[in-house]
């Protein structure tokens, strides 16, 4: 994956509304790959009216893409000049290979050394998660290499992207997690997009809180973009009980009730049930979406 221009928008949002994110040290979970050259960046920068950093005529700003040589993309810039102009005093790029040259050469699936703890004020990672066998491991990782009050960006496919990588990610994984491990989530998004071409223009809905499955069908990649703030450091890293079950009440008491049960089998959602059974698929999705739809709220990322 990487960072297409809607990511840029949505990127200049959050700068926006969080004027420390972007600062100091940032670390770019691989070397990411950026879709835009830098005439086309500083448009995207000035048509939402976000001021950026000069930076000297002699500044890197050559893609670091092996397979762009010599094709349409050669001229895009890299995720260091991108975090740079954004604010960033230094970026550091890592992988697992080093393939693309990366800075810090980590295998994410294996905790990482102690001298990297508490090194970063961000944490940049857009589509790398969802390639990591090991996500409870990686994510300690950034927990652990993040500083205190640091922000955490991951964008990670959600679903319709079948063979992209080991896992799509839904948007309760990193509420639960974030919840129980000392971090405060300040903004997240689903990003409906075209699987094939990454740069086609997106959709975005604002991703308002958990519950209940979100019935968005579509024939088009569907992608989960969150940021996290650490409000506190992490001695023990918890693994979360997923909150639309942990949440309720009957649930926690731990104990079968034939009384719960029965409360629980009204007639008229028997009634119901039995006729969406037989409506269509169609309005089956336009039912489930007036009742959970309001988890989310599309929005215009400029």
């Amino acid at each position: 994956m990487g960072i297409v221009k809607d990511h840029i928008n949505l990127i200049c949002a959050f700068k926006k509304n969080y004027p420390k994110l972007f600062l100091n040290s940032t670390l770019t979970i691989s070397e990411q790959a950026v879709y835009a050259n830098d005439i086309e960046v500083k448009n995207i920068f000035s048509k939402n009216k976000l001021s950026y950093n000069k930076i000297n005529i002699d500044f890197d700003k050559k893609n670091k893409v092996p397979l762009w040589l010599n094709t349409s993309y050669e001229k895009n810039v890299n995720a260091k000049y991108l975090f740079t102009l954004l604010g960033s005093s230094k970026v550091i790029s890592s992988d697992i290979s080093k393939y693309e040259k990366a800075d810090l050469q980590i295998d994410l699936n294996n905790k990482v050394k102690k001298k990297l703890f508490n090194s970063f004020e961000n944490i940049i990672d857009f589509g790398t998660l969802e390639h990591i066998f090991d996500i409870n491991t990686a994510l300690e990782n950034y927990i652990r290499m993040l500083k205190k009050g640091g922000y955490l960006l991951i964008a990670v496919p959600c679903s319709n992207m079948i063979d992209h990588g080991f896992y799509s990610i839904s948007p309760t994984l990193f509420y639960d997690y974030f919840s129980v491990n000392n971090f405060q989530i300040l903004d997240s998004y689903l990003r409906i997009s075209s699987p094939y071409i990454y740069e086609f223009k997106s959709i975005f809905y604002k991703y308002r809180q958990t519950g209940l499955e979100i019935p968005i069908t579509s024939d088009r990649a569907v992608e989960f973009i969150v940021l996290a703030k650490k409000i506190r450091n992490t001695h023990k890293v918890k693994k979360p009980i997923q909150s639309v079950y942990y949440k309720k009440k009957n649930w926690r008491m731990n104990i079968y009730s034939s009384k719960v049960n029965k409360k629980n089998n009204y007639p008229s959602k028997k009634i119901i049930f039995l006729i969406l059974t037989y409506l269509p698929f169609f309005f089956q999705k336009l039912l489930y979406l007036f009742l959970r739809g309001k988890n989310i709220k599309k929005v215009k990322i400029q």
